[in-house]
């Protein structure tokens, strides 16, 4: 998978917001220049970061930071999510506190819910091991390169909270 993130270390910050809905081909251009502009000035105490990002799916943007000269630290990070806090409030939209599960329906759809609501779905039959899920706790480029960001909720930390496994695979 070839990403922005390819010169970055495996071991470079990784930090995925999801939004709790689809954005705007205008929201996602306001965005990108919202971010470009930030990583012109990311610093962690007066020392430059260098970060990139993707916005995925209309859904979500995967912010990277390499880490091979100055850590991605507390007041660093702070910046990045009020980025994202002040944007979501323009937008409507909400990238901090929205969904933690994110994943594909049989429509191809991209949906979002609540622990509890995928465990309702769980138990419905509507979602299963097979169901694509997006793996929003990734924290590293390296598995993120390597496809671990969308896959079958078998494959993911789904499974062992559902008890999903590939047994449900059709």
């Amino acid at each position: 998978m070839t990403t922005v993130f390819d010169g970055f270390p495996g071991d470079a910050y990784l930090r995925v917001f999801a939004a709790d809905r689809d954005l705007t081909a205008e929201e996602e251009a306001r965005l990108a220049g919202s971010l470009t502009e930030f990583f012109r000035t990311w610093e962690y105490h007066e020392q430059p970061l260098r970060g990139a990002f993707e916005i995925l799916h209309r859904r979500f943007v995967v912010v990277g930071a390499d880490e091979s000269r100055v850590k991605v630290g507390g007041c660093s990070k702070d910046a990045l999510i009020g980025l994202f806090r002040e944007a979501g409030a323009a937008m409507g939209v909400d990238f901090v506190h929205g969904p933690p599960i994110h994943y594909r329906g049989r429509d191809g759809v991209i949906h979002a819910t609540t622990r509890e609501g995928f465990g309702e779905l769980v138990a419905k039959g509507e979602v299963d091991g097979t169901t694509p899920v997006f793996d929003l706790t990734l924290y590293q480029i390296e598995p993120y390169r390597a496809g671990r960001f969308e896959m079958p909720a078998a494959d993911c930390w789904h499974a062992r909270a559902w008890d999903l496994t590939a047994a449900d695979r059709t």
